[in-house]
């Protein structure tokens, strides 16, 4: 169970899957590696998150959609999915320098299997951790990254593991988050890493014990990966991308200027084996009241997913002693 359900709290319509988390969908697998050295200058409080989708995703690719809301980040992957709509490794969440030896490691991991691959499309999507973590000494190496694929498992630990560890989110600790909704036969989760916003961004579930850090820069990002079973098309997938975005902006995340907003879904259910090129699964229609539901359920578990992140954090002292506060109920 989450953080934000832990908590005894509840949003929306939609009811939650048994975990609240992203591995409800089935097959889904979560794992973390976290890097926490030194102090001072030279702390280091970072990691990598691995979300890795049931089967073999380089010989099955399965039906993925991207959504940038606001694209200053360094994201690798996406735009392979945007025109070809299929995910053919797992997703890994790093920080910002992170990213390319993350993408190294995707490389690894795949032709370990698939030694006869001459195109590869690693995913990776970053948030800054620099505010608490001396990122320009890149303390993530491959063999970091490998550890997260290789422990993911279906519970999933939130707050300040793997990529969530130097998060900070409308003042307050952040880290990793995760929820789910069930729409009718199918499951949406969601796990999320918010690193946006300033205190007045905030829309608070309920009154908090502490006051977050006021004022700083609102120059984050927050990346959100989406797994469903439902057989939905990679634009439809994209859509549902969309949808999450509006979750995330009840919570109020402002998507500013600096910001690098990423949205990715993928359908454990619709596959695109290599080599054949008919789709036999029975596919939801736009126009139905399904689909809708399915929308609904991407909006409410981001949004709950995001309050988790910041719900399951514990303190860290980050570098030059910094230490932001915890987002937890008055009392």
């Amino acid at each position: 169970m989450n953080a934000f359900r832990r908590a005894g709290l509840s949003l929306g319509k939609l009811p939650s899957g048994p975990r609240a988390a992203i591995t409800d969908v089935p097959g889904v697998l979560v794992g973390h590696c976290t890097l926490i050295e030194g102090a001072g200058e030279k702390a280091v409080r970072t990691g990598v998150t691995a979300i890795v989708p049931p089967g073999d995703p380089y010989s099955e690719p399965l039906s993925a959609g991207v959504f940038v809301l606001h694209g200053h980040g360094k994201a690798v992957g996406l735009w392979q999915i945007q025109d070809v709509g299929e995910l053919e490794t797992p997703i890994l969440l790093t920080n910002t320098l992170a990213v390319f030896v993350c993408a190294e490691a995707l490389l690894t991991w795949t032709l370990r299997c698939h030694p006869e691959a001459r195109s590869i499309n690693p995913v990776v999507l970053e948030c800054n951790d620099g505010r608490l973590s001396a990122i320009e000494l890149r303390p993530v190496r491959e063999e970091h990254a490998l550890l997260a694929l290789e422990g993911a498992k279906e519970e999933v630990r939130e707050g300040c593991v793997g990529a969530g560890t130097g998060m900070i989110a409308f003042g307050y600790k952040s880290g990793i988050g995760t929820a789910s909704r069930v729409a009718g036969p199918y499951t949406v989760g969601v796990l999320a890493l918010p690193n946006m916003g300033r205190s007045e961004d905030f829309i608070a579930p309920f009154p908090a014990a502490l006051s977050p850090e006021e004022g700083g820069e609102a120059q984050g990002s927050l990346i959100v990966v989406l797994a469903t079973d439902a057989p939905l098309l990679p634009a439809q997938l994209s859509r549902l991308c969309r949808r999450a975005a509006l979750g995330a902006a009840r919570t109020g995340a402002p998507a500013d200027t600096g910001s690098g907003d990423f949205f990715l879904a993928f359908s454990t259910s619709l596959r695109f084996p290599r080599g054949k090129e008919r789709i036999v699964e029975e596919l939801i229609p736009d126009r139905a009241p399904l689909m809708g539901q399915l929308y609904r359920a991407a909006a409410e578990a981001t949004q709950e997913a995001i309050y988790s992140a910041l719900l399951a954090a514990e303190p860290v002292v980050g570098r030059e002693g910094r230490s932001p506060p915890l987002f937890r109920p008055s009392r």
